[in-house]
């Protein structure tokens, strides 16, 4: 993916955005469990814009979020994929706006942030092309839909790659057994699909997901159907 917007080279100091938090143990039929995470302090860094070109960047969602309103983030703040799908709410001179991780800016040191176009222009006149603004994490926010599973193409009962959808916080762990069987635990890879290498069996699987908030929840009955999007009825919190 390449952006429309050119990128400054000095750096700038930022603070990750995983915030601490202590993971919930338990986890019963499908509810979520909750851990309350310490308080984290915004960032003050800088912002630039771009527009996707296709699909929802080196998240590898299938598309950019519903209204447009997306960020990418330097490597160290993308966390080989561990910020996907979390959210920021950045603050700049006009007002403030809350954005979907969904892509890396590779050429972005730390503390600079790339908006999408209209998002940017809810903290800024877009005429300005590089603002001071502050962000920080989002706790919890509305998705107002619940989890959605992508199998990636290729994958098979040899090798599983599972892309996690509409989860709010970033995750920290996703799981999968089949029936009978013992909870596996998946590795994330940098393009943000949760990957068992040596497969995990036919399906369909029960999906054990938990973000950095410690909300805690299994979903079940999907399928192993490379390239289609399998909505359920499990919500994150």
């Amino acid at each position: 993916m390449r952006r429309l917007t050119a990128i400054l080279a000095a750096a700038l100091a930022a603070t990750s955005l995983l915030s601490a938090s202590a993971l919930a143990e338990s986890d019963r039929s499908g509810k979520s469990t909750a851990a309350t995470g310490a308080s984290v302090k915004a960032t003050s860094g800088k912002a630039t814009f771009y527009q996707l070109r296709s699909g929802g960047g080196n998240c590898s969602y299938p598309s950019p979020p519903a209204g447009d309103l997306y960020v990418a983030l330097s490597r160290r703040e993308y966390r080989a994929a561990g910020a996907c799908g979390g959210y920021l709410t950045v603050t700049g001179p006009k007002g403030s706006v809350r954005v979907k991780v969904v892509d890396q800016c590779p050429e972005c040191p730390a503390g600079h942030i790339d908006l999408s176009r209209k998002a940017f222009a809810r903290v800024a006149d877009p005429g300005e092309g590089l603002v001071g603004v502050t962000y920080s994490p989002a706790a919890n926010p509305k998705i107002g839909r619940p989890l959605a599973f992508r199998v990636k193409e290729g994958s098979s009962q040899w090798w599983l790659a599972l892309l996690v959808i509409d989860h709010g916080n970033p995750l920290t762990s996703v799981e999968v057994k089949t029936a009978g069987g013992a909870w596996r635990k998946l590795a994330r890879a940098d393009y943000n699909y949760w990957v068992a290498e040596s497969g995990a069996g036919r399906g369909p699987f029960s999906v054990r997901v938990t973000d950095t908030r410690g909300h805690r929840v299994t979903a079940t009955r999907v399928r192993l159907a490379p390239s289609t999007v399998q909505r359920t009825t499990t919500k994150m919190y």
